[in-house]
């Protein structure tokens, strides 16, 4: 688990709202604090989806995709002011994990996540990763810090390696 100060919190934002950069994540939970707090959770409700849109997406994950979420969010940030705080939490979807940190690392029983959060200015993320079981092997973890800052090098964020 590395922290990251992020100082382009425009561009990164931009990323995370507007662009397609983490579409494919899942989202875990969101939180935004403007006139009042807003709360997402990411788990999906699959009885709200009839059964023709369950035959016609029958790998529906558990979590809804980043790509889900964001329009809402963005609709209750954008404005004149800026959210006083926010944090998003994400995790990589099986098929991300496998393409960025390879099928031995992806096929562990360890999600990979990146939490953002914004308060007094300043932007952060956090990676961490969620073990189903107890293991003392940190190899996913470490993977995962390297992995996490090539992601966001690749965005062009600009960035520094805090702990």
């Amino acid at each position: 688990m590395i922290l990251i100060k992020i100082f382009d919190i425009k561009e990164t934002m931009a990323w995370l709202l507007m662009r397609d950069g983490f579409d494919r994540w899942l989202l875990e939970e969101a939180q935004v604090t403007t006139f009042a707090k807003m709360t997402m959770g990411g788990h999906r409700n699959f009885g709200w989806y009839d059964g023709e849109e369950r035959e016609n997406y029958p790998d529906m994950p558990e979590y809804i995709y980043w790509k889900e979420a964001k329009p809402v969010l963005f609709s209750y940030i954008k404005g004149k002011k800026t959210p006083s705080q926010f944090q998003i939490s994400l995790r990589l979807s099986k098929e991300e994990a496998a393409r960025r940190l390879g099928e031995q690392m992806a096929g562990q029983d360890v999600d990979f996540l990146l939490h953002f959060r914004f308060e007094k200015g300043n932007l952060s993320a956090v990676t961490g990763c969620s073990y189903r079981e107890f293991s003392m092997n940190k190899q996913a973890e470490f993977a995962w810090d390297g992995v996490a800052q090539e992601m966001l090098r690749e965005l062009r964020i600009g960035f520094e390696k805090v702990s």
